[in-house]
């Protein structure tokens, strides 16, 4: 928390004293200019001393530690020291009866100098603690955004290397389809692109990126990995979804699933008004697939940067993972 003396601080003091100043000069009465402006200018001094102490040295020093109690035990002296001198002054510029460090004297000067410079301490001290909640809002939020942009960053490379694989084997067995693939592959990066510096995207924007790439498993597996979108009308048309989950889930899905034209893996994509539901039959392949364990865990890490509601995995005897709707990003 930075309880240093800004410019702020001054201009906050400078208008307080503006005001207080003349409504001093109102209320007392003077037996010249010269005692006035003696008095005011002893006023000012006591003042700023004791606020800038209280502030800048006390509170700066022990509110950031909760060290409560030992702020109350320093400053407690501290403001009948100033209470102390601030009656000698005033005793100095009119005449006072009796013992001038007498409790009722002494009293009367601690709280002089409370209730002077109390409500400005207040506020100058509310000031630097909301000015403290801003930065770490913000250094959060920029913390939030680089862990996001490198968390977007790991793509797993095998994608592109089983996908030109397959386009070598296309071109001398389809020309064709090998163009048409091609063409596919050359839209889910321009995708990822396009995308890259963003944190969320519409849920259109991401199904038909999900299309493409369900073409490009198709024509690597033919019928073995099989997928049904299920699209439901939507009431909310603000579904915002992070930029490849989908491509995310579909890939986990090939990976750890053994698949034929016989014993096809099916996968049901529900979108509904509020979440993306992906549910796949489990049928693990025998040998451990390598793997560097970034593509779901990624996922979920973006989701609790991002939602208030975490991405959920369900697995009975399907493997079952729901995407809620992002509805605001700050």
């Amino acid at each position: 928390m930075n309880f240093k003396f800004e410019r702020t601080d001054l201009y906050l003091i400078l208008i307080y004293f503006g005001f207080a100043i003349p409504i001093g000069l109102l209320d007392w009465d003077y037996r010249s200019w010269t005692h006035a402006v003696l008095e005011r200018m002893t006023y000012v001094l006591l003042n700023t001393t004791t606020l800038y102490v209280v502030v800048f040295v006390f509170i700066a020093k022990f509110l950031p530690k909760r060290k409560f109690l030992l702020l109350f035990i320093v400053l407690l002296p501290f403001l009948i020291l100033m209470g102390i001198i601030s009656i000698q002054l005033h005793c100095s510029l009119y005449d006072c009866l009796g013992n001038t460090f007498s409790f009722q004297y002494i009293y009367m000067g601690t709280i002089a100098r409370i209730e002077e410079i109390g409500l400005l301490a207040a506020f100058i001290a509310a000031k630097k603690v909301y000015e403290a909640q801003v930065r770490f809002y913000k250094i959060e939020k920029e913390k939030k955004q680089s862990e996001l942009q490198s968390l977007k960053a790991q793509i797993d490379p095998h994608f592109l290397f089983n996908n030109l694989n397959t386009v070598d084997a296309l071109i001398d067995s389809n020309p064709q389809n090998a163009k048409e693939y091609i063409n596919k592959l050359a839209q889910l990066y321009r995708y990822l692109i396009a995308n890259k510096d963003f944190e969320v995207v519409s849920l259109e924007e991401e199904l038909a990126f999900a299309q493409n790439y369900i073409y490009l498993i198709a024509c690597r597996f033919g019928e073995a990995y099989q997928f049904d979108i299920q699209e439901q009308q939507k009431e909310d048309t603000s579904f915002l979804i992070p930029p490849g989950a989908l491509q995310t889930l579909l890939e986990n899905i090939v990976k750890h699933n053994k698949a034929t034209s016989l014993t096809p893996v099916k996968t049901t994509i529900q979108v509904l008004n509020d979440r993306i539901i992906v549910s796949n039959q489990l049928k693990k392949k025998q040998v451990v697939v390598p793997s560097s364990g970034i593509g779901l865990s990624n996922l979920k890490t973006r989701y609790e940067l991002l939602g208030d509601q975490p991405l959920k995995i369900t697995i009975n005897g399907y493997f079952r993972v729901e995407l809620p709707a992002i509805k605001q990003v700050d």
